[in-house]
């Protein structure tokens, strides 16, 4: 083996093995803390309501309703998964419809979540945006001072939009680290589907028109089968590519475009219109874009945008910089 293979392979078992002993510190330390420690909530989530297109005599009504939803994302508990301790920096921008009844109401939301990028086996100090989904239509009913309960066996249409879309983001955030585990999260989430598609407010949760986003169509690619190389890929766009960049560019940066290829070659075997890689696209050119400004061939916008036509300006905008 050459000098440079034996220090890049040295160099992912250090991060592998970080990790493994952050793991082990954190578990070792809850030993000695009240059993309650170990539930640690995963989520950081950073709530936004904007309620314009609402008359202003219902206005009053969701006074509250910006800090119910920040209470419950934050103190609640979601899934089993062991994050080490930390939580994950995500958001919810949520955009009144026009149309609402009294307590019954319909949403736009923008749902972002993020994790740091590392720089050998510490932060860098940057972040990457994980994902960003616009959800176009979510139905629900709010009633001021109304307790909110989480209940992962019945339906409601207010909680379980929230626990869908904080199954969603620990899922996602662990396959950044550890290919395919957020299993766990998906079925979590894909169980709250199929509870909402038998009432009255499956819309949204339902399969929908080809290339048009719905949570189950965006689940239902994830969890397939004949999708498992984006997850594969996704995995290797963060973990072998963005957290090698600071330390290995050269080695990040050709981990990263063969994760873009990877997904885009899926997505025209499969299907164009994957809602999963137009996701994943919509949520990452602009990083795409400046990674590879420091690519030593400016060639390399062609390929990426060979791998994502829906981003061609940014990307030919980045190419003269």
């Amino acid at each position: 083996m050459e000098g440079g293979e034996i220090g890049i392979l040295q160099s992912d078992n250090r991060r592998r093995d970080l990790m493994r002993l952050r793991n082990v510190a954190f578990l070792a330390g809850m030993l000695l803390l009240p059993m309650v420690a170990a539930f640690a909530q995963e989520l950081n989530c950073e709530v936004t309501v904007n309620v314009d297109n609402v008359m202003s005599a219902q206005r009053d009504y969701l006074r509250t309703f910006e800090a119910d939803i920040r209470k419950y994302l934050n103190n609640n508990r979601f899934t089993d998964e062991d994050l080490s301790g930390e939580r994950i920096d995500c958001s919810m921008t949520v955009f009144f419809l026009p149309g609402s009844s009294e307590n019954k109401y319909s949403a736009q939301v923008i749902v972002v979540s993020q994790r740091p990028i590392y720089k050998g086996n510490d932060k860098s100090g940057k972040n990457t945006q994980v994902i960003r989904i616009l959800d176009e239509r979510w139905d629900f009913g709010y009633v001021p001072n109304q307790p909110m309960n989480k209940d992962e066996y019945r339906f409601d249409p207010l909680t379980s939009f929230l626990d869908f879309y904080a199954n969603l983001i620990v899922g996602l955030d662990l396959e950044t680290y550890n290919e395919m585990a957020g299993a766990r999260c998906f079925q979590r989430a894909s169980n709250i589907c199929n509870q909402a598609i038998a009432t009255a407010y499956s819309t949204g949760w339902q399969t929908a028109t080809a290339g048009t986003y719905s949570r189950f169509g965006f689940l239902d690619e994830l969890m397939n089968m004949k999708y498992q190389a984006f997850r594969q890929s996704f995995y290797t766009y963060h973990f072998d590519g963005l957290d090698l960049i600071a330390t290995q560019p050269q080695l990040g940066m050709d981990a990263m475009v063969k994760a873009i290829e990877a997904i885009a070659d899926m997505r025209q075997k499969q299907n164009p219109r994957s809602i999963l890689t137009k996701v994943f696209f919509d949520s990452k050119y602009l990083e795409i874009a400046d990674v590879f400004l420091t690519w030593p061939d400016r060639g390399i916008y062609d390929r990426l945008t060979a791998a994502d036509q829906a981003h061609q300006g940014t990307y030919d905008t980045y190419r003269r910089r």
